[in-house]
């Protein structure tokens, strides 16, 4: 039986700030790179979405530099950090159920650890407790925009 490291409220922080700044790039390209009769929206949906994680990334740095800690800075850091595996987004603009199915994922992963790092510190840090479900409802908002454009 293995035992699993439990990891520190900073490094959870600094895997949220690793995977929102991710995220927030991710949108930016989608929303550049999105092409077709149906893309004006989605793209419109996706510059939406990258300034909602850039958000995120700000709240988040700032929750780490209240708590002493560091924000993780290194790009190449941000990917070994992150909550949600990198992969390369797609590259042609014109699949965009193949662009939306991509999102979804990384709202779903969001949500999840969003959900985590709420139970968390729901009974130890009622800010950080706070921002986790506030980003939480943000995330599952957009999950659901997503999903509901595959139906």
């Amino acid at each position: 039986m293995s035992i699993k490291k439990e990891t520190t409220l900073l490094e959870d922080l600094n895997q949220a700030l690793a995977a929102e700044t991710l995220a927030a790039f991710r949108y930016l390209y989608f929303s550049r790179i999105a092409s077709g009769i149906n893309s004006p929206p989605l793209s419109e949906m996706f510059e939406e979405m990258a300034e909602g994680e850039w958000k995120h990334a700000a709240m988040v740095m700032q929750r780490i530099v209240q708590l002493g800690g560091i924000p993780v800075s290194k790009p190449s850091e941000w990917e070994k950090r992150s909550f949600h595996p990198y992969n390369d987004p797609p590259r042609r603009g014109n699949d965009l159920k193949l662009i939306i199915r991509d999102s979804l994922k990384l709202e779903r992963s969001a949500v999840e650890f969003y959900q985590r790092l709420a139970g968390k510190t729901r009974d130890s840090d009622l800010i950080t407790y706070r921002l986790a479900v506030d980003a939480m409802v943000e995330e599952a908002e957009e999950e659901q925009k997503l999903a509901a454009l595959l139906d």
